[in-house]
């Protein structure tokens, strides 16, 4: 790790522990927009979102390429949320502050979620840029043009750089580009359990880290 110029976050269920429930808020929410706008009993509803989130990444791209769904009309109801079940991991936080070089958070989320996320966090102010879905032209993880995209605006070094997420299958771009990868192994059957998609045994993921806190402390030490 000390040859790591640029250290890329995902956010949730990263940058906080699953457990926060969080992002389950916004799972459901991404249910309830689909059961609204197209008339479906919820369980259809969710299944049609799974369905979307497996085939094309995230559910807001199945939306916009098989429904027309605007996205920012997308976006501003899954993230209607309650933030307040966050709270500032002071572990975590000194942490990330210690790293030395370029901090970047990269979300399917949009900016605004993420702002208001690393606010909560107490995490304001630490990094450099927040590439979110915006900025990747609703390219999600793991389109590998959106990788391409977030080194090309933000001016990154693939082999000079750490990928760290909670999704195993969005490793595997980083580590076909060069970059490190590091997976925060969850108990969601989305994090990288076999039937979505695997993360198991598969040779892009470098470092298994079920408590981030201590394995970036583990790494800058090293």
């Amino acid at each position: 790790m000390r040859d790591i110029e640029h250290w890329i976050f995902d956010l949730d269920n990263t940058l906080y522990p699953a457990q926060n429930n969080l992002f389950s808020q916004v799972d459901r929410r991404m249910g309830e927009f689909i059961s609204e706008r197209f008339g479906l009993p919820f369980e259809a509803a969710r299944a049609r979102q799974k369905k979307y989130f497996k085939t094309y990444g995230t559910t807001l791209r199945g939306l916009m390429t098989e429904d027309d769904v605007v996205p920012e009309e997308f976006l501003s109801f899954v993230h209607d949320v309650d933030f307040d079940v966050l709270q500032e991991n002071k572990d975590l936080n000194g942490a990330i502050n210690r790293l030395q070089g370029d901090k970047i958070i990269y979300t399917n989320a949009s900016r605004d979620y993420a702002v208001k996320v690393l606010d909560k966090l107490g995490l304001s102010g630490v990094f450099r840029e927040i590439f979110d879905i915006n900025s990747a032209m609703f390219k999600p993880k793991p389109d590998p043009a959106s990788y391409f995209k977030m080194i090309d605006d933000l001016g990154i070094n693939p082999e000079k750089s750490v990928m760290i997420e909670d999704m195993a299958r969005n490793l595997v771009p980083a580590r076909d580009m060069g970059m490190k990868t590091v997976w925060v192994r969850t108990e969601h059957d989305y994090s990288g359990h076999k039937d979505s998609g695997g993360g198991y045994g598969l040779g892009h993921i470098d470092y298994t880290a079920p408590n981030l806190a201590e394995w970036l402390k583990r790494a800058v030490k090293d």
